[in-house]
């Protein structure tokens, strides 16, 4: 079933989104060579799809990029795997980027009353 908000998926992922964000821009501030932005395109020419978006990434103000995390948030399967449409991002862009992505399950993260990672 297709979200109501979109590409910006539910509101759970959402606030999981910007709560990666916050915790990413916190690790990398004292970064000043390094920039955190939320949905950030990523050329895969020889992956499933010519483009994918990481949710959350740190990478380089200089080009070419050098990417030093990223993260995708999503949901997981009966097994606790990511689900496939998630699976074939993370595929994507680690065999374009040789980086491992961080894969963050939406449905288990725990935000506080501020919408703060726990």
């Amino acid at each position: 079933m297709a979200s109501p908000n979109g590409k910006k998926g539910s509101q759970k992922h959402q606030e999981v989104q910007k709560a990666e964000f916050e915790k990413t821009t916190s690790a990398y501030k004292n970064q000043l060579h390094l920039k955190v932005e939320m949905e950030v395109p990523i050329a895969t020419p020889n992956g499933k799809k010519k483009t994918r978006v990481a949710d959350v990434a740190a990478f380089s103000k200089q080009k070419p990029l050098q990417f030093f995390k990223i993260v995708q948030v999503g949901k997981v399967d009966k097994d606790g795997k990511p689900v496939k449409r998630e699976q074939e991002a993370i595929d994507d862009i680690e065999s374009h980027l040789d980086i491992c992505v961080n894969f963050v399950n939406y449905e288990k993260y725990i935000l506080d009353e501020h919408g703060k990672a726990d």
